[in-house]
């Protein structure tokens, strides 16, 4: 499962791990990436994008092997299907990725360009850009890098809405996809 930063895949995913407790064990990828990160000397996720772009591979190649050895009746990868960096758009889930992980269905998480931005705007905690233009052109390029993995899987592509107050429904969403 995919979303650009700021869309609400954490929330959502909050209130699905609600619903199935122990059955379900979900996996940020971004917190294995940043296990391996931290040994080449960098200091949070937000860094993690301005490594370049050979050395932000071998982080996502070990973290997929990592994540492909652990096992649950329900088992949710929160990623990105595709990462702004400093030298353009890095895929999230290259062909290597996608081989590793061997997903049976993607999702992607969305939301319109302006509840992103004032999500964005609203969290200190993150260095993210909040500009509608700038989240305008994520939310588009997640979408194209989430139809090249489905394509390159073969797995099937659902686009969940997370529309502002309606986490609740958005979860009902990705449950129905899970086939649950």
């Amino acid at each position: 499962m995919g979303g650009i930063p700021g869309v609400g895949k954490s929330t959502v995913l909050d209130v699905v791990s609600r619903r199935l407790g122990g059955r379900l064990l979900i996996v940020n990828y971004g917190t294995v990436m940043m296990e391996e990160a931290r040994l080449r000397g960098a200091p949070d996720r937000d860094s993690i994008r301005r490594l370049p772009a050979g050395v932000q591979r071998e982080i996502q190649s070990s973290a997929a092997r990592k994540i492909a050895q652990m096992g649950s009746e329900f088992l949710i990868v929160d990623t990105h299907f595709s990462i702004k960096t400093s030298q353009g758009y890095l895929p999230g889930m290259p062909s290597h990725i996608i081989s590793a992980l061997a997903p049976d269905s993607l999702v992607v998480i969305s939301a319109s360009p302006e509840e992103v931005s004032a999500r964005r705007a609203a969290d200190p905690s993150r260095n993210r850009d909040p500009s509608v233009e700038s989240v305008r052109e994520e939310l588009e390029m997640e979408l194209l890098f989430a139809v090249a993995a489905s394509n390159e899987s073969g797995a099937p592509l659902a686009i969940v809405m997370n529309r502002q107050g309606e986490a609740e429904r958005a979860a009902e969403d990705l449950l129905r996809v899970m086939g649950v």
